[in-house]
């Protein structure tokens, strides 16, 4: 039985843990019981090396030869603040929360993985860290915060992959890119004060929503005019906030914003102009301002070499006409720290089936995959994992 037909098998088993993961959301850094049902199926393996990590995090080790090579894969655990609304039976049992950007499907998955690869460690030397990692949805990021407690540094990783379910494939594809690959973020907050008043004597006021507004306009000739268009560049306002009346010319607005960049030089240029522009035009109109920048996640980069090599693994596994080029991603990822340390892959899994609920985009409350996509994921971080191993061994002198 190859990889694939195995994978596969392992579908029954992929569901469940799908769907009881999904029926148990779990918002960002606060994902206790989905840690405790990982440790519960992990300890099916005795071999496994397991620990716990950034509080609601898993790594779990599987070693065939401690010398290595070494090889990670993640996945990500959180949830999403959203009411799902279709009636689903593994409907979110939680209210108000949701897998809607599918890391119930990528946990489940990477048990799958660990299952496969543990009933065929005799096929592979080296070894395989897995990542169970909390909190990819909102800064600082859980990938982060194991950099920093060094799960990439405390052994010789000198790899990473990882995957994402993607509703714009079909079944049975997976996307890749190399070089850039998903954007830099940075959340943007502007908070404009100044003399409020009486509407009807604008002149004797300071009007932050006059001005508020006349700056969005003006901000985006950031990526119209200064941002080289070879490098696409997105700064959209998503929030403003101000005033209590109609009648009433309110003392302070805010703003607030994502600004979505490919390249780090220009993406520090670029919050350099903001400020400016916004200091510049407020002090015009008698106002005070405010910028405060919250950093988000860096440009994920996929390693060209290793992808390339996942090209012709995965081409191998399912055939050239289901690996497919990706475009350059604007939503973010913090997977993008570990590509800041070690050579990376980020790979996209089609799940777009015949319900038209997985067609839907991520991060909406209907949101859905096909589920035959799992056991397509499994086989593909298996597939890396071999090979990987197999090409990062230290040929026999």
């Amino acid at each position: 039985m190859n990889i694939l037909q195995a994978a596969q098998a392992l579908l029954p088993e992929l569901s469940r843990w799908r769907q009881h993961l999904h029926q148990h959301p779990e918002p960002s850094f606060e994902e206790w019981e989905t840690q405790r049902y990982l440790l519960t199926q992990l300890k099916r393996f005795p071999e496994l090396r397991i620990r716990r990590v950034a509080q609601t995090g898993l790594i779990a080790d599987l070693i065939t030869v401690p010398a290595g090579p070494w090889i990670a894969l993640r996945a990500d655990m959180d949830a999403l603040p959203i009411t799902e609304q279709p009636e689903r039976p593994y409907r979110s049992l939680r209210e108000g929360y949701m897998h809607a950007c599918g890391h119930d499907a990528h946990m489940a998955i990477l048990l799958g993985t660990i299952q496969l690869l543990y009933e065929r460690r005799g096929e592979w030397q080296g070894a395989v860290r897995f990542i169970f990692q909390p909190g990819e949805e909102k800064s600082p990021g859980g990938a982060s915060l194991l950099v920093q407690e060094g799960i990439l540094s405390e052994v010789p990783i000198q790899a990473i992959w990882g995957l994402h379910v993607t509703p714009q494939l079909p079944v049975g594809t997976v996307g890749l890119r190399a070089g850039a690959f998903m954007a830099a973020s940075d959340e943007v907050y502007i908070r404009l004060r100044g003399a409020g008043g009486h509407a009807a004597y604008p002149h004797l006021t300071a009007d932050p929503i006059a001005v508020g507004a006349s700056l969005l306009t003006q901000l985006q000739m950031l990526v119209s005019r200064a941002a080289d268009p070879r490098s696409p560049t997105v700064l959209t306002f998503g929030r403003f906030c101000g005033g209590t009346a109609p009648n009433v010319i309110p003392t302070e607005v805010e703003i607030a914003g994502t600004l979505r960049t490919f390249d780090e030089s220009w993406r520090r240029h670029a919050k350099s102009l903001l400020v400016t522009l916004v200091q510049n035009v407020s002090q015009t109109w008698n106002l005070t301002a405010e910028v405060d920048f919250r950093p988000g996640y860096p440009v994920l980069h996929n390693d060209p070499t290793i992808t390339e090599k996942t090209r012709l693994w995965l081409t191998e596994l399912l055939g050239a006409a289901q690996v497919q080029e990706m475009p350059l991603w604007l939503s973010s990822e913090d997977f993008a720290f570990y590509s800041q340390q070690v050579p990376a892959c980020f790979i996209r899994l089609g799940t777009a089936g015949k319900n038209p609920d997985t067609h839907r985009p991520v991060h909406t409350p209907d949101f859905d995959i096909d589920e035959s996509a799992l056991p397509i994921g499994v086989a593909a971080l298996a597939t890396v994992a071999i090979q990987g191993l197999r090409a990062f061994a230290v040929p026999p002198r």
